[in-house]
């Protein structure tokens, strides 16, 4: 019998990644299975500060600029029940991830590349099942994605897809909707090339494109989500164990104060639990002569009370450890405020579209500002801590050691 499954990936161009703020796009992401960011112009060997597992195709130096380009980073959530394992790139525009028994091509192209250097870049991607192609082409479509116009890129791209047997989930799933929006000249201006492609069957999908959120960049967040059989795609990754620990799971269990959900908790298990009641009074009733198989039913009742808490308050994901240290209410109000803005500016008409946009652009420098200040108090912190506690230090010392070894 197919176990259905369920992932989700999200997918976004970050226009130079600075490692403080990764905070902030992790805390939309936080019910995601993987991040994918493109442009972070990281450089080997930059890592960023955070407990999601961490891939990179890291991008080239610019020339008098302290800084890289291109570049493609993956992150996995410490929630993630698929074993993960790196593939090789099949080119330097690329990052390549074995997801269970999917494969994720995460790509970033840059405009400067001619049409033919973009196709070749495509056609060296592997042409195998399950296969999942996303990121920045910098190619726009048109009517198969809902986007303005054909580019050249986009012309030849279409009958690369069409050969491949490729869709592009962003024409079903969000069509018309821009993944990148830019304000030059006092006009607004749009495209979509942020995109995901695949060959999968997948089961109920959906597109998220966070238009109305501002996260520093020309950019919007896109999350996909999909179910999928375990049949559909062959085996779970027989070549690559799953030593993954499962994550302990979280309920809104507030909620359960609530009249209207505490009873729906309280019907939906005594629906639930009605099999397995009538099995243990069985077993009281007519003991067997060998041990009841005890771990199974403790393993019934744990799942009676997991799908009666699901279908009664909801889940909720876990928090990364680096919350509390890097997150405090003054970054979240600043964010919320350029959020704001940004939004104000999306709904604006004529000269007041001009001023949202100069407020957003004000409240993200201040935003990055208050980031700094962060992470300068952060870091003031922990030395203190240091200082005072010399047990803490040498044992911090040591893993430092042993991590650059």
């Amino acid at each position: 019998m197919s176990e259905v499954q369920h992932l989700s990936i999200s997918l976004w161009n970050a226009n130079g990644l600075r490692t403080t703020t990764v905070h902030e796009v992790l805390s939309h992401c936080l019910s995601s299975t993987l991040l994918f960011i493109t442009e972070t112009w990281l450089l080997s060997p930059s890592l960023l500060p955070t407990d999601w597992m961490q891939y990179h195709v890291y991008g080239v130096p610019v020339p008098s600029a302290n800084r890289g380009s291109m570049g493609v980073t993956a992150l996995v959530s410490p929630s993630c029940s698929f074993p993960v394992s790196q593939l090789p790139s099949p080119n330097r525009y690329t990052l390549s991830l074995k997801v269970g028994s999917f494969r994720i091509h995460c790509l970033y192209v840059p405009p400067p590349l001619s049409t033919s250097e973009f196709m070749n870049v495509l056609s060296s991607i592997p042409s195998l099942p399950n296969t999942f192609i996303c990121g920045d082409f910098n190619a726009r479509l048109g009517d198969l994605t809902g986007d303005a116009l054909v580019s050249s890129r986009g012309a030849a791209m279409a009958r690369w897809l069409a050969d491949r047997s490729l869709t592009v989930l962003n024409g079903p799933l969000a069509h018309g909707i821009p993944t990148w929006v830019g304000f030059r000249d006092d006009r607004e201006m749009s495209s979509i090339i942020d995109m995901f492609l695949t060959n999968a069957s997948l089961l109920s999908p959906r597109l998220d494109i966070a238009s109305d959120l501002s996260l520093g960049s020309d950019h919007r967040l896109l999350t996909l989500s999909f179910s999928f059989a375990q049949s559909s795609a062959s085996e779970l990754s027989s070549d690559t164990p799953d030593t993954t620990t499962h994550p302990r799971r979280l309920w809104n269990l507030s909620r359960l104060g609530e009249p209207d959900p505490c009873q729906l908790y309280q019907d939906t298990f005594r629906a639930s639990a009605a099999p397995l009641l009538s099995q243990l009074k069985r077993l009281v009733q007519h003991p067997p002569s060998s041990r009841p198989p005890i771990d199974d039913l403790n393993a019934s009742l744990n799942s009676i009370i997991y799908r009666s808490l699901d279908s009664s308050v909801g889940d909720r994901p876990p928090r990364p450890s680096h919350w509390k240290k890097y997150w405090t209410q003054q970054l979240q109000d600043a964010a919320d405020f350029r959020n704001r803005c940004y939004r104000r500016w999306r709904r604006a008409f004529g000269i007041d579209k001009v001023y949202w946009w100069h407020q957003h652009q004000q409240a993200n420098v201040s935003f990055r500002q208050a980031v700094a200040n962060a992470k300068r108090l952060s870091w003031q912190a922990f030395c203190k801590s240091l200082e005072s506690d010399f047990t803490k230090a040498i044992s911090k010392v040591k893993q430092l050691k042993r991590r650059h070894h």
